[in-house]
């Protein structure tokens, strides 16, 4: 089975409908995956004997995520400063995060807990680099045109809500949410921001 581990947004802010508009019009693998991530580590193989096998490898995930991220709620507000992208045919547009040092932390273990259960990733460690993609080109002139429309739209600093951390699985027709490994209290969070600047 194929695998990827994705940190999802808030659906209900300004920003995220508009990268979602920029990803439909930009996207040629917008099919594969509607939903909007930051990914936290890239596509991986593994396989399972059997589905007793599969359930604990997720619980085991789950467990390490909550043992970093339980009750950091300040984490979950994602900056984007900038963008990048990638010359060639599949070369793709992404946001720029400024990760926290405990997501970074926590993709660490992610990775080596990985490596030593026996996945195979198709990446190696220094593409670890966390992205927000938001344009993938079959043609380098969609990439210019949409390179110009995107230091229109996303100039200027902006902060998203993470939602969760999500285990996403490959299916013939696109990347399905398996399991949420992790979820944000969002309401706890947004609670925090009203009492600071009431």
């Amino acid at each position: 089975m194929e695998y990827f581990i994705g940190l999802t947004f808030d659906p209900s802010s300004t920003h995220h409908h508009a990268i979602e508009s920029f990803r439909q019009r930009f996207d040629s693998k917008y099919a594969l995956n509607h939903r909007l991530q930051l990914t936290i580590l890239p596509p991986f193989s593994v396989e399972f004997k059997n589905r007793e096998e599969e359930k604990n490898f997720i619980e085991e995930l789950t467990e390490l995520l909550e043992g970093h991220l339980y009750g950091l709620t300040e984490i979950s507000q994602i900056e984007f400063n900038g963008m990048t992208f990638g010359m060639g045919k599949k070369g793709p547009l992404s946001l720029t995060p400024i990760i926290s040092p405990d997501i970074l932390h926590c993709q660490e273990s992610l990775y080596f807990f990985l490596k030593d259960y026996g996945v195979k990733f198709q990446k190696t460690k220094s593409d670890l680099k966390p992205l927000l993609p938001i344009g993938r080109f079959d043609q380098s002139i969609m990439l210019e045109s949409a390179i110009e429309k995107a230091k229109l739209e996303f100039s200027s600093p902006f902060v998203m809500e993470a939602m969760s951390v999500v285990l996403f699985e490959k299916t013939p027709k696109e990347w399905s949410n398996k399991f949420n490994l992790y979820d944000f209290d969002l309401r706890n969070h947004n609670q925090i921001k009203y009492e600071m600047y009431a």
